[in-house]
């Protein structure tokens, strides 16, 4: 996953801390890292996403590593959560759907985590979330057409609070803008869109398997037209 720092080619604002005039460190309180680690969920959905270059690529995944990624996931929006709550991050990641603490039950970060944690206790055969290559694919909307009451669906926080937001707007409806790196792994890992559960990772699937078939029908159209020229 590409980081904010590489995206922009600049550094993420949250994690500088502020400077006074004579280059010294300033006592202002820097802001709060907008999202968590997602580090070791990548790490986890690695091993369980198809990957032509392994040994093995059509293996199914082991269950427990299945839900080992939307276990992680689910930790990581809960830290988002309870940063966002001002519940200081104390209280560790539940382990079921009813442990769930804090916030509206209709709030749509709670309902994601509760989401992840009913999957990881049955997780699927396997996982059929959206490709890198269709994330990186997804619309970008310019800084410019945004405004100040504009905020990501997932982190609540003002698009134009970033110097330079990376906001995508989902196929599925064209209000239905995040940003980016809150929406990728869910993306990743669910495949559909946070707001009303469109399947997009099934219809890239279905996208792919009919340009493949065009292409094999074009092959195919070549081949006789070789054998009777």
């Amino acid at each position: 996953m590409s980081t904010y720092e590489v995206e922009h080619n600049t550094t993420d604002p949250s994690t500088t801390t502020p400077t006074n005039n004579n280059n010294t460190t300033s006592n202002t309180t820097p802001h709060r890292h907008r999202r968590p680690d997602l580090s070791t969920f990548f790490s986890a959905l690695s091993e369980i996403t198809p990957d032509e270059a392994r040994h093995r690529p059509h293996a199914v995944p082991v269950p427990r590593d299945v839900s080992a990624a939307f276990y992680s996931l689910a930790e990581a929006l809960d830290v988002m959560r309870r940063d966002g709550g001002g519940d200081g991050g104390a209280t560790a990641i539940p382990s079921a759907i009813g442990e769930v603490e804090g916030g509206d039950e209709n709030d749509l970060l709670t309902t994601m985590i509760q989401s992840l944690l009913s999957t990881a206790e049955m997780p699927p055969r396997e996982v059929e979330g959206a490709s890198e290559e269709f994330c990186d694919m997804l619309d970008r909307v310019p800084r410019t057409q945004l405004n100040s009451s504009q905020v990501c669906p997932i982190c609540n926080n003002p698009f134009l609070e970033d110097q330079y937001p990376l906001v995508v707007r989902l196929p599925c409806h064209p209000t239905h803008l995040f940003d980016l790196e809150c929406v990728r792994p869910w993306l990743r890992l669910r495949g559909t869109c946070p707001l009303d559960r469109t399947d997009l990772a099934k219809q890239e699937r279905e996208k792919v398997e009919a340009r493949r078939k065009l292409a094999e029908e074009d092959e195919e159209e070549e081949e006789w037209d070789g054998m009777y020229a």
